[in-house]
């Protein structure tokens, strides 16, 4: 396994300086999303081929891989107008990375503040986005990678493995946040959580999201690894048996206390990268 974080968390550089900050702080890997992380992007469409060669050498020099190009959109809004226009965002990161020799592209699914009766009418929304993703995908030669959320569209092992069943896509897999799905109620029984998060999309499974939090009233907030309610020894035992060479990406992380943070990174892989 690979030890490596969200670029953006160490702020916006150019992409020498951005590889040189992620080097020196232990990092080898990095979820790039290029207008969060690179100074004069604003989004996708800013992207000339020109950076993406300058990105890609820039990284390569360090020895960094890139297994995500992070590209946040919404692909289960209501307007269909207005969701288009989110996938063509995902599509002009598709060409990005194949330019930059990313792994997947990856994303969210959209925040879901409705009734449980509506889950439905989002989903069928979600798939039918992920669909034409997929279709994108194979003419770029890329991959999506999806995250579930307990707050968004796609929020259960189960729905996440419908998903994965309905589009069929080889080009289609699966970025696993453990606390991204955790609540105050479920955190109990998180152990059987991950284990039907295995069961449900445990092959399909491409990059690691790795934080922890701390229960604060009726909500979940951030703190570094291993001081919260994170139960990390389940995940990483299946993970170092049936993925031992998928890359652990540090979300959240503080370049003040990155270097703690890979320590317990590494206690978790019994000192392997």
């Amino acid at each position: 396994m690979r030890i490596g974080a969200r670029a953006h968390d160490f702020g916006k550089h150019s992409p020498k300086k951005l590889a040189e900050i992620l080097s020196e702080s232990g990092i080898l890997a990095a979820q790039l999303a290029v207008p969060k992380a690179i100074e004069g992007v604003g989004s996708y469409f800013d992207v000339s081929d020109g950076l993406c060669h300058e990105i890609k050498s820039a990284f390569e020099e360090k020895n960094i891989e890139i297994p995500v190009l992070g590209c946040y959109i919404e692909p289960a809004l209501t307007d269909k107008d207005e969701r288009l226009a989110q996938l063509e965002i995902f599509a002009r990161a598709m060409k990005v990375c194949s330019l930059v020799g990313a792994g997947v592209v990856g994303t969210e699914t959209t925040n879901f503040s409705h009734d449980e009766s509506e889950r439905e009418r989002a989903y069928s929304l979600l798939l039918d986005s992920v669909l034409r993703m997929a279709e994108e995908a194979e003419k770029t030669g890329t991959a999506i990678g999806i995250e579930p959320v307990g707050r968004h569209t796609l929020n259960s092992p189960e729905l996440t493995y419908r998903l994965l069943r309905e589009v069929n896509s080889k080009r289609l897999f699966v970025i696993f946040d453990p606390v991204n799905l955790l609540s105050p109620k479920n955190i109990p029984r998180q152990e059987k959580l991950w284990e039907e998060c295995f069961e449900a999309f445990g092959e399909k499974i491409c990059a690691l999201h790795l934080k922890d939090a701390v229960l604060d009233g009726e909500s979940l907030r951030p703190c570094l690894l291993g001081e919260g309610v994170m139960k990390f020894e389940p995940v990483f035992s299946w993970l170092l048996q049936n993925k031992p060479d998928i890359c652990v990406l540090r979300e959240e992380i503080s370049p003040k206390t990155a270097k703690k943070d890979i320590d317990f990174i590494k206690k978790l892989l019994g000192d392997k990268k």
